[in-house]
């Protein structure tokens, strides 16, 4: 895996000119850097992470990854070989699509959808999904593209960037970290949280088992961690010392709030926000227990009387084990009126409800940093914040904070704003003061962190000499 083979995108050919004249003007070579973006050019809206791995690569590729040269490989299926990016998926690895819908998972089945909602959402989803991803992955094995973009074995003193939610991509990295390993590549991973250990009770036991083959993986071969924060950063370290690894070397990552990838795209109001909802309090993220959504529904039904001119609006698609809530949404009264719920927007609609909303809230039990707070901030819009996680902390001192569990608490923080127009004021300034980390700044510590990298003795961490 030395670089693109003949047929790679544009982008791939305009990187490796740009690394000749690094080459030439510095007299040494770069590290070439793969980074595996299966999963993120296969999915066909953007949540968190492949925003991170979009905006990322984007600036290595820029004069942040000066020094580096940026491979991005795809694996089609276990069994093919990893190989570089046709022109069309390196086009989809630099746009950014739409948010997830809002419909229910059982929905996206056509005609099996009736059948799925009546047997029940997760087990019956989860199996299709499952079942569907093996054809898809057994169809695409044989093509020839394969072949003609296939890379060749990689080179030493390469890095393997792990940069992306690639606990489900074909290769479990059990197989493919060790291998690496032995060529003298090494190995740096992006861990976005490390929930699925620490919180089990949030996942199911398929996607606790995976995510925990994936990381033990990585605590025994790779050389450097990057985490999103400072809690996510503890929280690894506590997940590494209960596996018998106490001494990783972590580095934290500033994410960027300036989302919108297209600089000249603008702020556009969603077509369906309906004439009830003049003052929204704004809710971001995938509908799942975690994300607590229910919370603000609670604080918003001991509002709505009181204020009849008062929406709220949830933004996300639909995640595991959260059919009550969208009965509970789909059933309200006011449901598509003053209580709505919003998918498959893009970024100019999402910038354009965080800058015309009344409060945006982020209840979540836990965030591995809280990007809703960052992109709240960063468009002006006052913030109340649960105290789950690094939220406080991507806050950084500009939000009001509850926890999680207290309705009243949040009752109470909205209910000011509603009732003491100076305080909403101060608040509003307060946002328009903040200064948002930008992905320009990611990219710089990625690349800092990456150009540091050295290989590692070939054994695994914690081997017996």
């Amino acid at each position: 895996m030395t670089g693109p083979a003949a047929g790679a995108g544009d982008g791939n050919s305009t990187d490796m000119s740009t690394d000749m004249s690094t080459d030439m003007s510095t007299g040494t070579s770069p590290t070439t850097v793969l980074v595996e973006v299966t999963d993120t050019i296969s999915i066909g809206y953007t949540t968190g992470i492949q925003r991170v791995v979009r905006e990322v690569i984007a600036g290595l590729r820029g004069p942040a990854g000066a020094g580096l040269r940026i491979v991005p490989i795809v694996k089609p299926s276990a069994m093919a070989d990893y190989r570089s990016l046709t022109a069309d998926e390196d086009q989809r690895l630099r746009d950014h699509p739409p948010g997830g819908r809002a419909g229910r998972r059982a929905d996206n089945f056509g005609r099996l959808s009736p059948i799925v909602r009546v047997l029940g959402d997760l087990r019956i989803v989860i199996w299709t999904r499952v079942t569907l991803g093996r054809i898809r992955r057994r169809t695409r094995e044989f093509h020839p593209l394969h072949a003609e973009l296939a890379l060749g074995p990689p080179s030493p003193g390469s890095i393997f960037l792990d940069l992306e939610g690639s606990w489900h991509d074909p290769e479990p990295r059990s197989e493919l970290l060790p291998r690496l390993h032995g060529d003298g590549v090494a190995s740096v991973v992006f861990v976005h949280d490390v929930m699925p250990v620490a919180h089990p009770e949030w996942f199911d036991p398929r996607h606790i088992a995976v995510f925990e083959s994936w990381l033990d993986a990585h605590l025994r071969w790779s050389s450097l961690f990057l985490t999103n924060s400072e809690c996510t950063a503890r929280d690894l370290r506590a997940a590494a010392l209960e596996r018998c690894r106490p001494d990783i070397d972590v580095v934290v990552v500033p994410l960027g709030a300036d989302y919108t990838s297209d600089e000249t795209a603008t702020s556009t109001m969603p077509e369906d926000l309906p004439v009830e909802a003049r003052r929204f309090l704004l809710v971001v993220g995938t509908l799942e227990p975690r994300k607590n959504q229910r919370v603000v529904l609670d604080a918003f039904d001991r509002l709505r009387q009181d204020h009849p001119d008062l929406a709220v609006v949830f933004v996300g698609k639909e995640g595991w084990m959260v059919d009550d809530l969208v009965s509970r949404l789909r059933s309200d009264p006011e449901f598509e009126r003053r209580v709505l719920w919003f998918g498959g927007i893009d970024d100019g609609e999402l910038s354009w409800l965080y800058q015309h909303a009344f409060l945006s809230i982020a209840p979540s039990r836990y965030e591995g940093l809280g990007v809703p707070v960052l992109e709240a901030l960063a468009n002006g819009c006052p913030t109340i914040s649960s105290t789950g996680g690094a939220q406080p902390e991507a806050g950084a001192g500009f939000t009001e904070l509850f926890d999680p569990d207290d309705v009243d608490t949040l009752t109470g923080l909205i209910r000011r704003h509603l009732d003491d127009p100076a305080h909403h004021k101060s608040m509003v300034e307060s946002a328009g003061r903040y200064t948002p980390p930008t992905w320009s700044d990611s990219a710089r510590v990625v690349a800092d962190a990456l150009l540091d990298v050295e290989l590692t003795d070939p054994r695994p961490f914690g081997a017996k000499g």
